[in-house]
């Protein structure tokens, strides 16, 4: 019972510490507290370096693909709760393709570049649960093919190194085509392009099989573009990744 208490105890006063130092920094500032909405008191350093969110640096600042990307060690999910590994993560990504000149565009539920989008998975609260990457076909694949390209195998390095850095992560990946051909040797054709790149995958980041919760392939089943044309937008592999468990 007594440590059930120090334990609440514990806690309370671990959220208001930085509370505590938040509102002595912004005082001191001379803000009208009462305009700063909670979403901007999490955009704060002091609040970022509290929670474990990652404080962004510059990107002509960094040294590296590896300080890019950036690591969490084993353990670390039960410390930072899901969303905030996950935040670590998804920037990380973010940093990692814009590192190596990648221009990403904001969209509604992330990101966009040439050949490859990344996606924010969000509960019903708007806590990041996952991130997908969507990898163009005609990218990734010659038509009719299931094997990578060297431009595939380049973006998929970087899926790797991810997975890798973060080794709390689980992933699925699914293969699309488009609605041209026949349906069986669609569905034939994706499984075997989502195969592709799981063990590229594996290759590229020594990732264990076990880490791959499903790999399938989905023909014409899940259109972006509902449309029995050629829409090379429906012509893509998906990499979802999320942690091995959600911890509050």
């Amino acid at each position: 019972m007594r440590k059930d208490i120090e334990r609440k105890t514990m806690k309370t006063m671990k959220w208001m510490l930085p509370m505590g130092l938040l509102m002595i920094a912004l005082n001191a500032g001379n803000h009208d507290l009462s305009a700063i909405s909670w979403e901007e008191i999490q955009q704060t350093p002091t609040w970022k370096k509290f929670c474990g969110c990652a404080v962004e640096k510059p990107i002509d600042q960094v040294a590296n693909r590896e300080e890019a990307l950036g690591s969490l060690e084993e353990g670390k999910l039960e410390e930072l709760g899901t969303e905030n590994y996950m935040e670590k993560l998804y920037l990380g990504v973010k940093r990692d393709f814009e590192y190596s000149g990648t221009e990403f565009k904001q969209v509604s539920d992330g990101l966009e570049a040439q050949g490859v989008a990344l996606k924010r998975i969000e509960d019903d609260e708007k806590k990041l649960r996952e991130i997908l990457l969507s990898i163009d076909g005609d990218v990734s694949f010659p038509t009719g093919k299931s094997s990578l390209t060297p431009k595939a195998k380049e973006l998929l390095g970087k899926i790797a190194a991810a997975m890798a850095a973060y080794p709390e992560t689980k992933a699925k990946v699914g293969g699309h085509t488009d609605s041209v051909g026949a349906f069986q040797l669609n569905m034939r054709l994706s499984k075997a392009r989502a195969v592709s790149v799981k063990e590229e995958l594996m290759k590229a980041g020594s990732i264990a099989e076990e880490r791959f919760t499903e790999v399938d392939g989905f023909a014409d089943l899940q259109k972006i573009v509902n449309t029995i044309s050629a829409e090379p937008r429906n012509r893509r592999t998906e990499i979802t990744i999320g942690t091995i468990k959600i911890i509050k």
